[in-house]
C-alpha cells in the first residue's frame, strides 16, 4: 500500500511516498480503501518536529474518507 510518511523533522519536503506491506489486522481492526486524504494543521506541526511524543517514521494524516474493505466495524 502506498503511504505518505516522513522519517525525519523539518519542512514539508520531508514527506514521502512509501510503499509498506498491508497491516495485519487484530480481531477489533478495520481495514479501509482510502479514497481521499487529507493533512491538518496538526499534522504539519508534527512534521515540522513541533509536537511532543511523535515516534519516527510516522504517517500523518488522520482525516480521510473510504471504504471498509476487511474487518467489522462495530
Amino acid at each position: 500500500m502506498k503511504s505518505l510518511r516522513f522519517s525525519k523533522f523539518g519542512d514539508l519536503t520531508n514527506l514521502t511516498i512509501e510503499e509498506l506491506p498491508l497491516p495485519t489486522l487484530a480481531a477489533n481492526e478495520i481495514l479501509v480503501k482510502i479514497r481521499a486524504a487529507s493533512i491538518n494543521p496538526s499534522d504539519v506541526k508534527n512534521v515540522q518536529g513541533k509536537m511532543e511524543g511523535v515516534t519516527l517514521p510516522r504517517t500523518p494524516g488522520r482525516d480521510f474518507a473510504g471504504v471498509v474493505v476487511e474487518g467489522r466495524p462495530t
